[in-house]
């Protein structure tokens, strides 16, 4: 198969991409964990704070030659162990159950109040616009005392929010973690429907006798999903945001996070870091580019041309 000269730019360009895209990873992870030696702390009694930047030269040298110890076997050795292994297996647990419900939930609530009559409509949409700018951490604390509250007065636990050991809950955080983001995300897609709504063929399906459920479910849905990967993305950034505040601010020893945590200030050696947070962001961006991708190949009509 021959590849003509644009094909072969377009790899050039997308390698040169990824090569840069490595390496500024890489120097930001050194620069941040170097960032401290900026400083010089070692100063007299009424003496303003200094910069050593001999100090913070000598750390990024050490920081980055340390990248020079990587090799494939040393970053499956690290994955495959069991403490590592498990923090994986529960942090993404959680997120995949957490993704799984803000979807439903959301598609659910958007399809809800657009199959409901106009009035119904209108109180319904501004009810979610309520949450739209609700901070995530006030939402986490309000859950958190209503858990107390109701232990305390009437000892009735909803959901373990913490655990013992290896044990550890599900059911908390991906409550907190899922719920605000699943009402943004049926907010954006109620937003889109609408948008749409006003399309010709919509109008045209009404006219036809078509049943206001089958022109929005099939036709209007498989219109929008274009538009649905540009929230999927901040949807699911937002979710990965979420769980290492929440993992960081309950401390479950399994979680993926709190391992993350510990090698960024406890650690000694860079790598088992850099290990860590690619373990936990790699199946995140896969999974971003294989949504982007389905819909690409599944969605081949241009908007609004899905015929009637």
């Amino acid at each position: 198969m021959k590849i003509n000269s644009r094909t072969f730019l377009k790899i050039i360009k997308k390698t040169a991409y990824y090569l840069v895209m490595t390496g500024t990873f890489i120097l930001g992870i050194a620069f941040f964990l170097s960032f401290i030696y900026l400083f010089d702390f070692n100063k007299k009694k009424g003496e303003h704070l200094g910069f050593s930047f001999d100090g913070f030269y000598k750390q990024l040298k050490y920081v980055l030659n340390q990248f020079m110890d990587f090799t494939p076997k040393s970053f499956i050795e690290y994955a495959s162990n069991p403490t590592v292994l498990d923090g994986f297996l529960h942090s993404h647990t959680i997120l995949g159950i957490s993704l799984a419900i803000i979807i439903t939930v959301g598609s659910i609530l958007s399809i809800i109040t657009m199959l409901s009559p106009v009035n119904l409509r209108r109180k319904l949409h501004q009810f979610l616009d309520f949450f739209e700018g609700l901070p995530d951490l006030v939402f986490i604390f309000a859950i958190n005392m209503l858990n107390i509250i109701l232990l305390k007065e009437y000892n009735f636990k909803i959901f373990p929010m913490y655990g013992l050991g290896s044990t550890q809950p599900i059911a908390f955080p991906v409550i907190v973690i899922s719920f605000l983001p699943a009402i943004l995300f049926g907010l954006f897609l109620l937003k889109s429907m609408e948008d749409e709504e006003q399309e010709h063929y919509i109008q045209f399906g009404f006219a036809k006798g078509l049943r206001k459920s089958y022109v929005y479910l099939i036709h209007l849905t498989g219109n929008i999903l274009p538009v649905f990967i540009i929230k999927f993305r901040i949807i699911l950034y937002m979710l990965l945001s979420n769980l290492v505040l929440v993992e960081h601010m309950y401390y479950y020893e399994t979680a993926h996070t709190n391992l993350i945590m510990m090698q960024m200030f406890r650690g000694e050696h860079v790598l088992p870091l850099i290990y860590s947070i690619v373990m936990f962001v790699l199946p995140v961006i896969l999974l971003e580019y294989l949504v982007k991708f389905i819909v690409k190949v599944t969605v081949i009509r241009k908007r609004g041309a899905l015929p009637l």
